[in-house]
């Protein structure tokens, strides 16, 4: 039952995981802008 759980999870977790990178990518480019106003 394990091995069917599995997938997914899987599945589930690479919609979060692309979710995340999407705000990460938002987020230092927000950063990145932010301080290069200030410099």
């Amino acid at each position: 039952m394990s091995n069917q759980n599995q997938p997914q999870t899987k599945q589930k977790w690479s919609k979060m995981y692309t979710a995340v990178l999407i705000a990460n990518a938002l987020y230092i480019v927000l950063f990145y802008f932010i301080t290069a106003s200030f410099a």
